[in-house]
């Protein structure tokens, strides 16, 4: 298993074991947990890399998207 199926698996498992209301900041703080565990110098696994996602997919969703 590719750790991008790591990565996609423990974020689903960890996901369902939230059973508590919360915010924005507590699944950034999910995700970031596992995530991190995986970031490296590794061209794509990059923290930046990961950042940048997360901005480019709001971006295309809220219209910032250039």
């Amino acid at each position: 298993m590719s750790n991008f199926e790591k990565i996609l698996k423990e974020i689903k498992d960890q996901c369902d074991l939230i059973h508590y209301e919360g915010d924005l900041s507590d699944i950034g703080n999910e995700i970031g947990k596992i995530v991190g565990k995986y970031i490296t110098d590794e061209s794509g696994f990059e923290k930046s890399s990961f950042l940048a996602g997360i901005d480019h997919g709001i971006s295309t969703v809220d219209g910032t998207h250039h």
